[in-house]
Formats: C-alpha cells, sequence, structure tokens
C-alpha cells in the first residue's frame, strides 16, 4: 500500500471516530409522579382492565430496575382521596417519597389546606427537599421550612429544581390570598429561582408546575407563561391534560405521571460537555404489580400506615334508624342533617349547608369514622356570622336557595327564586341580629353576598366532619331529620 493510500485510510479512519464521539450522547432519566393524594399500594385499575397497579412498592421496583444516571421527583397533593391520606395528612405519603428515595417533592394546593404548624410538621419529616418556590406566609415570610429551589447531582450533572403553584390558570400572574398562605406572582419568583440556580452552577433547569386541581391549565396558559422570562429547560406538570410533551420556544413541557396508577419517564439526552438539554422523550408507564413486582421495604412502610388506617376508621361514632340518602326528592337528609348538627353545635339560630358538602348519604345502622369520611370527604371549617335579617334575607337570595340546606330557617321559593324566610315560624324580622354557623367554602370567595353583608364573622376552626361525629356522640340513635325546609311553588 503507497504512502497515500495510507494516509487516505488514516483520515478516513480518524473521520469515523469522530463522527462516532459526536454521535454519541449522555442522557438522564427523570420519574414524575403527582396528585398521589394518599394513593400508597396497588389496586385493580379499572381504565387498565382491571389489572392491580400503582403504589409505591411498585414504583420503587421501576426505579431501582434504571440503569442510566436518574432521580424522582414529585409535584405535590399528597393525602386527599384515601382514608389513609386523610388520617395521616400527607405523612404516609412522605414516608414512601423518603423510602423510595425521591429527589425533590413539590408542594401543591392540597398542602395548603394545613395549617403553617402541620405543614412545617410534614416537611420535616421528610429527608429529601420539599420545595415551594412562590409560596409565603400571610406575614409575608417565606417558610424557612420549604426550599424555593435545590441544586441535586445526577450522572455528574447539576439539576437545579424549582416549583411554582398557580392556583387560577384563567387568571395568571397574580398574587393569591388564602387563609394561612399568600401565592406570589409566577413570573416573579420564576426569575428569582432560576437566577439562584444558575448562580449555583445548575447545567439544567427543571421547574414542577403544579396547577389548582379544580381547573384547567389550557395549553395558552403555558405558551403565555413561558414565551417571556428567563430560560428553563423543562416543565414538569400535573395539568391533566397534557397529553403528550411539547415545546414553548426551548422550554419543553410534559406531564407528570398522575394518581399513582402512572409515572411518567422522561429520558434527557444532554450534550456531553455543557450538559446542555438537546431532546426529550417521555412515557408515561402504568404501574403494573405484575410487571415490575413490589419491593418489600416499601410493603413494610405502606403495611404499617394500612392497619392504622383500617382501625381508626372502623372506629363507631354513632347509629342511624334510618338511611339519609344524599339527595331524595329535591332535598338532601344527609345535608339536613349536617344543617342541624351545626346548629345545635353552635348554639346558633340557624345554619346553611352548599349541598355541594356531602359526597355520599349514610346508609341505616352503624356509622363509622370511615363513612363520616366518605359522607363529609372536604376539609370545611364552620364559620360564625353575625348578620341583621334583612341583610340575610338579601344574601339568601343570592346563595341559589335550590343548592343549600338550612336549619332553623323556612325558605319559600316561587319559580327557584327565593320569595320570603322565616325562622322560629315567622318572617326574618329586618333589624335582629342573627347568628349563624356556616361552612367556609360557603364564604370563602371575598365577593360573597353573605360574607359581604355580615356584621361579624370569626372561623371557629372546627372541621364540619368534627362537628357531625361530635353530633352523634351526643345521642345513641338518630332518625331522619324534619323535612320541608324548603316550599316551593311554581307560578299561575
Amino acid at each position: 500500500m503507497n504512502k497515500t493510500c495510507r494516509a487516505a485510510n488514516l483520515l478516513l479512519a480518524l473521520l469515523m471516530l469522530g463522527a462516532g464521539a459526536c454521535a454519541k450522547k449522555e442522557q438522564l432519566v427523570i420519574f414524575a409522579t403527582a396528585r398521589t393524594q394518599g394513593r400508597l399500594w396497588a389496586r385493580e385499575e379499572p381504565a387498565l382492565g382491571g389489572k392491580v397497579a400503582g403504589g409505591f412498592a411498585v414504583f420503587k421496583k421501576l426505579y431501582d430496575a434504571e440503569t442510566r444516571p436518574k432521580l424522582a421527583v414529585d409535584a405535590g397533593n399528597w393525602f386527599s382521596a384515601t382514608p389513609e391520606g386523610w388520617l395521616t395528612r400527607g405523612r404516609s405519603t412522605m414516608a414512601c417519597l423518603n423510602a423510595v428515595p425521591y429527589s425533590a417533592a413539590a408542594v401543591g394546593m392540597e398542602e395548603l389546606t394545613l395549617s403553617p404548624q402541620e405543614l412545617q410538621k410534614l416537611a420535616e419529616a421528610s429527608s429529601l427537599p420539599v420545595l415551594a418556590s412562590n409560596l409565603y406566609l400571610k406575614t409575608n415570610k417565606k417558610p424557612d421550612f420549604l426550599r424555593s429551589q435545590v441544586v441535586v447531582l445526577a450522572g455528574g450533572k447539576k439539576v437545579g429544581l424549582f416549583s411554582v403553584v398557580i392556583p387560577s390558570p384563567g387568571k395568571p400572574n397574580r398574587s393569591k390570598y388564602l387563609a394561612n398562605y399568600k401565592l406570589e406572582k409566577e413570573t416573579y419568583e420564576t426569575e428569582k429561582a432560576v437566577k439562584a440556580l444558575r448562580d449555583g452552577g445548575a447545567q439544567i433547569i427543571v421547574m414542577l408546575l403544579g396547577v389548582n386541581p379544580k381547573e384547567k391549565a389550557a395549553p395558552e396558559f403555558f405558551r403565555n407563561f413561558l414565551a417571556k422570562g428567563p430560560r428553563i429547560d423543562l416543565v414538569i406538570t400535573d395539568e391533566p391534560t397534557v397529553k403528550k410533551p411539547f415545546k414553548v420556544n426551548r422550554t419543553w413541557v410534559a406531564g407528570a405521571g398522575l394518581e399513582m396508577a402512572y409515572a411518567a419517564r422522561l429520558t434527557l439526552d444532554l450534550e456531553q460537555t455543557s450538559g446542555r438539554m438537546t431532546g426529550l422523550h417521555w412515557d408515561k408507564l402504568p404501574l403494573l404489580a405484575g410487571k415490575y413486582g413490589e419491593d418489600r421495604g416499601l410493603l413494610d412502610i405502606i403495611s404499617g400506615y394500612r392497619k392504622a388506617a383500617a382501625a381508626h376508621f372502623a372506629k363507631k361514632v354513632g347509629f342511624l334508624t334510618e338511611a339519609l340518602p344524599l339527595r331524595e326528592k329535591g332535598a338532601s337528609p344527609a345535608a339536613d342533617f349536617a344543617s342541624d348538627c351545626m346548629k345545635r353545635w353552635a348554639r346558633t339560630n340557624a345554619a346553611i349547608l352548599s349541598l355541594s358538602e356531602p359526597a355520599s348519604g349514610f346508609s341505616s345502622g352503624t356509622v363509622t369514622v370511615g363513612s363520616l369520611y366518605s359522607a363529609f370527604p372536604l376539609d370545611s371549617s364552620i364559620v360564625f356570622v353575625k348578620i341583621r335579617g334583612d341583610d340575610l334575607e338579601r344574601a339568601l337570595g343570592g346563595l341559589q336557595p335550590g343548592e343549600i340546606s338550612v336549619s332553623g330557617l323556612k325558605l319559600f321559593l316561587k319559580d327557584g327564586v327565593l320569595e320570603r324566610a322565616e325562622s322560629d315560624g315567622a318572617p326574618l324580622v329586618p333589624a335582629k341580629v342573627y347568628h349563624l354557623a356556616v361552612p367556609d367554602s360557603l364564604v370563602g370567595n371575598r365577593e360573597n353576598s353573605l360574607l359581604s353583608s355580615a356584621m361579624e364573622f370569626s372561623n371557629s376552626r372546627r372541621y364540619l366532619r368534627e362537628v357531625i361525629g361530635w353530633c352523634f356522640s351526643r345521642q345513641k340513635a338518630y332518625g331522619r331529620p324534619e323535612g320541608g325546609r324548603i316550599v316551593k311553588a311554581e307560578g299561575n
């Protein structure tokens, strides 16, 4: 072989080697879950044809089987859907996150129903960073037990993580005041978090974006939000309508696996030298117990919470001689019973309850803690209200009388509109001050007619569910409450 051929072959070999080096890429895998809501173990999943799926024990087997550099994140909402979630107020979920272990978890809207003291205990029980970048206390100070951002290592790469909670996607970038907290504008807090992460050496920036489960974030929300501001490589969201990843400028947006029946596996393509993200592969993985198995250590942790929950929710709280249906002939015996309990406990002239409060009725016979939670799953607390009779009558007209239950009042409707209201068998006295008991969900809106008309109001901090339990404890057995509280008449 002459010198010219040898030189050509050497050049070809070098070119092939260089091409192979350029083609070689690094990958990082992020497993993401959200809205677990207290679902700890595998169950038969109707959406998966009745197959047994879900839970942290299955997830850990899937996670441990991944051989590439990896981390796991959760976007919050930890306790509302199951008895064990309600009982532990998220502690059972946090124990599972610790045991996997996850690299970080974000606070969701659900956790913001906890008092600051409860949330602090939950965060302090965590061995992983708990993130809440746009969350403040009512004092305008950030909770020192939460993190605004964190840099974690995975495969030698520095991954910057932060989170924002979006209370109302339809009204974005506005401060939102809650009972115990303030959610600051998401754009402002995003800029602060990204700068802190860049200053901390983060090569990849990942946002955990939690949306209020009671609302929806349309694609336009993400496009408008991400069109301006600092560069974010990846947004992982719990918004259910995000069915597949999409890009807004240079930012990828992808969904997390929801309700612990699924996990999202996000495989990031990275440049070798800079660590910059160049591509994304996304998979929605059903957590099939038959496919992945279940981790024994997680099963032991879950078993303890499961036994404690079963014992607690089997406790008897009372007895009913008759069933109290959720709805019957245009009324709600279950809601009427709850209204009577509120009035009795609060020692007020009357009580008002939205028919959206009860989720189910009660069967006749023994009433347990579990059936109490099933019937009244919301964490509504009782508010005391003082209001003049004329203001009360106007407020009742603005409350859609067909969608409420009352105790100590009788409402007369004509063609669905309030015609008059009575108390103790007589019309409301305009100048008289009436004392009411209502759930805070009924007065949570500052534009609510009842709240705006009240002379005084204060929150008892006692859950409606607890008040109903107290009512059961005061009497050996109950029957059906008196009906005829809302009288409907049709026009001629």
